[in-house]
């Protein structure tokens, strides 16, 4: 029995109804401010900016794969010598190969992915890349921050604000670690960015606990989510293993970074990770404030004798007042757990 059969909800469709819509009346807190600090970086790429050198075009160059690298050479060889051919000036070419760009993103420059800047110690940007996007597409960050309202925020709800952080950050950290592995691996330094390995892996953990939810591609197309999981997982590995046996296949995709953060999704869940805990668990400035994830002081635990109510018992709990009082009278916390609840309820329908 899902909540909407329940007999004192009936005259308070338009709340329920909401449960098991998108979700619009309501954003998490972690999820909204990822979702702007995407947003204000993506902003701050577009107009933070220095032009364009010569010294930018040899560097980009030099971050390519060798034999990607020696492919590249020899197309502009021959390009220079169509252009002297023409009796065009041969420096014309570099403007072309550059598609018009005449500048560079300096917010990118200190924030993108790149092997050999993290390998001489430059760390942050495991984590930084993660916030940056292609300037140039706007379907990048929009995919991106759309995938994760989708599904981050019925896992925020289910986490807890701080546990899902953490899952988050952590997240992206590790798959910024595999895509650094694999350009090591084929001696790579093309930058990288984007939040997809961190999506990717929000992506697993809901397909995880909610397989049978019906996602609609393109706002079209009926596919439940485990099946789009597995389409990804397939998807990323094919040019994965290919570039592994020495084929040069390039799709201008971080497909690397894609798998590690839809493998960090799969092994937060199968090993039951707590990183909360383990975060709890790392030595503190004396007089620091341990974050509740509600902006207070965590209090301390005390066992209890009695029996903890189940999420049944609080969501009838929860359904009587907004039957009496309305769904106003409702604590935020109150809305969450319907909210898993309905995701829950709807779940087991669906099995």
């Amino acid at each position: 029995m899902g909540i909407e059969d329940r007999d004192y909800t009936r005259d308070s469709s338009d709340y329920t109804g909401t449960l098991t819509g998108f979700g619009l009346d309501y954003i998490p807190p972690v999820v909204k401010w990822i979702i702007i600090a995407n947003v204000v970086v993506f902003v701050a790429q577009i107009f933070v900016v220095r032009e364009r050198t010569p010294a930018d075009a040899k560097a980009a160059l030099d971050r390519l794969p060798k034999k990607q690298r020696e492919l590249v050479e020899k197309q502009r060889d021959a390009q220079r010598k169509m252009y002297e051919k023409e009796g065009l000036d041969p420096a014309d070419y570099e403007d072309v190969a550059w598609n018009g760009e005449n500048n560079v993103s300096m917010i990118q420059e200190w924030f993108q992915l790149e092997a050999r800047q993290v390998a001489r110690g430059q760390v942050w940007r495991l984590l930084t890349y993660a916030f940056c996007h292609d300037r140039f597409g706007l379907w990048h960050i929009l995919f991106n921050m759309l995938l994760l309202y989708w599904c981050a925020v019925t896992l925020e709800s289910m986490l807890g604000p701080r546990e899902f952080l953490f899952f988050y950050l952590v997240a992206a950290v590790f798959a910024g670690l595999v895509e650094f592995a694999f350009n090591l691996y084929l001696g790579s330094s093309i930058p990288v960015v984007g939040a997809s390995g961190a999506v990717m892996a929000v992506g697993m953990l809901y397909a995880i606990h909610y397989p049978r939810t019906t996602i609609r591609l393109f706002w079209f197309w009926p596919i439940e989510a485990r099946w789009v999981v597995l389409f990804y997982v397939l998807y990323n590995l094919h040019p994965l293993l290919l570039a592994l046996g020495g084929t040069q296949y390039f799709t201008g995709s971080a497909f690397a970074c894609h798998l590690g953060g839809l493998a960090f999704g799969f092994l937060y869940y199968k090993l039951n990770l707590n990183l909360e805990r383990w975060w709890d668990l790392l030595p503190k400035p004396r007089g620091s404030f341990a974050w509740s994830g509600s902006g207070g002081r965590r209090p301390p635990r005390r066992a209890s004798a009695r029996r903890e109510p189940s999420i049944d018992d609080q969501v009838d709990e929860i359904l009587r007042k907004i039957h009496e009082s309305g769904r106003e009278s409702l604590t935020d916390a109150e809305r969450r757990l319907l909210d898993r609840a309905s995701q829950r309820y709807k779940d087991r329908r669906d099995v």
